[in-house]
């Protein structure tokens, strides 16, 4: 088998599953030559139509997890948007997550939403099997399928 992925950008991670299993490695993601221009981010590439993504283990190899049994993708240092534009629209909310498991995750969320359509339930049913929540060091990318409850805090 080859080791050649082509051309990633390695993020570190923790991927919980829905049983509970946790796994420690680096998320592959693709380099882009277009727009937007950069590496996709951890959103973009849990919410691309592929059922799989590639993690490289801390335990070295890499591993094909399904993203349906997937039901939080951490990272370090991930942050909301910074473009001016984009921050004068969002508006910042919090919420408590809990998934299956029993797991849960509090933080924020950006939403982006036009004004008619700007509350958290709006946020949460929007595109996207995978949404994301800030804390200040960490970011926990939820897939919605596997969510038990969600609660505003705001």
């Amino acid at each position: 088998m080859s080791d050649d992925w082509g051309s990633i950008r390695q993020e570190a991670a923790q991927v919980l599953l829905a049983e509970g299993v946790a796994i420690d490695g680096s998320l592959h993601l693709l380099l882009r030559l277009q727009y937007p221009p950069g590496p996709e981010t951890p959103i973009e590439m849990l919410n691309r139509a592929d059922p799989f993504f590639a993690l490289t283990s801390a335990t070295g190899g890499v591993v094909f997890v399904p993203k349906a049994q997937t039901a939080v993708v951490t990272c370090h240092h991930q942050a909301p948007p910074t473009d001016p534009e984009r921050l004068s629209a969002a508006k910042m909310i919090a919420l408590d997550v809990m998934v299956v498991g029993g797991h849960e995750f509090r933080g924020r969320a950006a939403l982006e939403l036009p004004p008619g359509r700007s509350r958290a339930l709006d946020y949460v049913n929007g595109p996207g099997t995978f949404f994301a929540l800030w804390t200040d060091d960490l970011t926990h990318y939820v897939n919605k399928l596997l969510v038990r409850t969600i609660r505003p805090l705001d």
